[in-house]
């Protein structure tokens, strides 16, 4: 069974990138989004296996997706996308105990490969 993933990212180039090279390599795409909201409310309506997340986006950013993903499953996973990540940010990022912080630009491989091993 392929791993199903929501992509939640407010750059669309990146939104679009990514869902297009995952579906291809065989996993299940279930939603985009380009907020922490959208990221929250699709959780809640796919219950992916998988959650790709931006940090850094405008009104609900990723911290607001990631905390109300964790309330709804304290075990969910959850891969924080960002091209800057301060320490702040970071110490919260890990309260919520994040499956992985990878920093933008990633290639799709090693994303790709990084999420057959979760």
């Amino acid at each position: 069974m392929n791993k199903s993933v929501i992509v939640v990212d407010d750059n669309v180039d990146t939104l679009e990138s990514l869902s297009d090279y995952l579906s291809l390599r065989g996993f299940d795409i279930l939603g985009c989004g380009e907020n922490g909201l959208d990221a929250v409310q699709l959780y809640k309506k796919h219950n992916p296996d998988v959650v790709l997340l931006d940090l850094n986006m405008p009104v609900y950013d990723g911290l607001y997706g990631l905390e109300h993903i964790k309330k709804i499953n304290s075990l969910a996973k959850v891969i924080i996308l960002t091209s800057f990540c301060n320490e702040n940010d970071e110490k919260k990022i890990k309260l919520f105990k994040v499956t992985e912080i990878i920093e933008k630009p990633c290639s799709c491989k090693q994303l790709e490969k990084f999420m057959k091993i979760i």
